[in-house]
């Protein structure tokens, strides 16, 4: 029990900081609604039947202050699947291991009824400096949520929703992210070291700045994405989307882009050494920007670069081989030492399935391709 009986808020932060709960500042509820939570807890939740102690009830700060506080005294996981959190003022609370949708292991075999009964309304909440480390939160709803500068690592967002949702200067290391919605996001600065984004939405999100490495990007969407300036070492784009993207200055170095569509996105001045950019499927860099491009000791084999602008690229000891440069502009470009067995530098004209393929992103993309343009061109060691 507590002492305090004002309503102002500069009492009630004194008063939590007094007795050692500095992330809260609401006043406590009162004795009828701790009574009332105190009998939801006591549901016993049922994934079946999607019955969860909270399941279509508007909670407000207070209330999660006051279930935090009686869970940790308890030591026990806050449960808080289906809750209705929409619009709530949730920041800098030490939420990490609350379960806000069902958990991965749960998750998975869960049918769509049963997935959609525990998802969390966390739409347009203010999460921004929460602890949510290792917190479940597959498939919640967090449409336009503010997550700015939360901390985030080892969380379950697999198929959240997050469009428009802001997440800058988070931290989401080795955060499970696949087949999540995040249209529209902004991500710039985060750290997403070791994540895993299989096959999640990220179309016209803002990437820029962040940290990549070792992450599975693997068959996810980005196209029209900006990450720009983006530190992504040893990481798997494979059979990524990234049409239109804007990539300048990256950092890819060894990472694996084998099938990854590139078409018409900007990497120029970026650092793709020794990146893999073939394999069982090639990566399709058609109209792409690559001037100045690092692309030292890196696998292009059999990948299609037609249109392309490699003006002052750099692909020393790259593989070329069977590479299609049909209409790019290699000028100036540095060539020496790579592997050019069948490559393809003479005029070409693309079937109509290749073509219809590239006019969504490229409207003005010609179906006949001059030579490619070798004007000082550096072939030789």
């Amino acid at each position: 029990m507590n002492n305090v009986t004002t309503t102002d808020l500069q009492d009630w932060t004194r008063h939590w900081q007094a007795a050692g709960q500095s992330w809260r500042y609401a006043p406590e509820i009162d004795p009828a609604r701790q009574s009332y939570l105190l009998a939801r807890l006591a549901i016993e939740p049922d994934i079946a039947q999607g019955s969860y102690p909270f399941a279509n009830i508007t909670l407000q700060r207070a209330d999660i202050e006051w279930l935090l506080a009686y869970h940790q005294a308890e030591h026990s996981r806050l449960d808080l699947r289906g809750a209705d959190l929409r619009n709530a003022d949730l920041h800098n609370l030490p939420l990490s291991g609350v379960l806000l949708g069902l958990a991965w292991s749960d998750w998975l075999p869960a049918n769509d009824k049963q997935r959609e009964m525990a998802r969390v309304h966390l739409e347009e909440a203010n999460l921004s400096e929460a602890l949510l480390e290792h917190a479940a939160c597959n498939g919640a709803y967090l449409q336009g949520a503010n997550l700015k500068q939360a901390l985030l690592n080892a969380i379950e967002l697999g198929g959240a929703i997050l469009e428009q949702a802001q997440l800058q200067q988070s931290q989401l290391r080795q955060a499970n992210l696949i087949g999540a919605h995040m249209n529209g996001a902004s991500l710039a600065d985060a750290d997403l070291t070791q994540a895993y984004l299989v096959g999640a939405h990220l179309r016209q999100a803002d990437i820029s700045h962040a940290i990549l490495d070792g992450a599975d990007l693997s068959y996810v969407h980005m196209e029209h994405a900006d990450l720009s300036h983006v530190q992504a070492i040893e990481t798997n784009f494979g059979g990524a989307y990234m049409h239109c993207s804007d990539l300048h200055r990256t950092t890819l170095t060894a990472s694996d882009m084998g099938g990854v569509s590139l078409v018409g996105a900007n990497l120029s001045g970026a650092h793709l050494e020794c990146v893999s950019l073939s394999g069982r499927y090639v990566a399709h860099l058609e109209g792409a920007d690559l001037k100045r491009t690092h692309l030292e000791g890196a696998n292009l084999q059999g990948v299609h670069c037609e249109a392309a602008d490699l003006r002052g690229a750099h692909l020393e000891l790259a593989n070329l081989q069977g590479t299609y440069f049909a209409g790019a502009n290699l000028c100036e470009a540095h060539l020496e030492g790579a592997l050019m067995h069948m490559t393809h530098f003479g005029p070409a004209t693309l079937d109509e399935d290749d073509l219809a393929r590239l006019l969504p992103w490229l409207s003005d993309f010609p179906q006949d391709l001059p030579p490619a343009i070798l004007r000082n061109t550096l072939l030789e060691l």
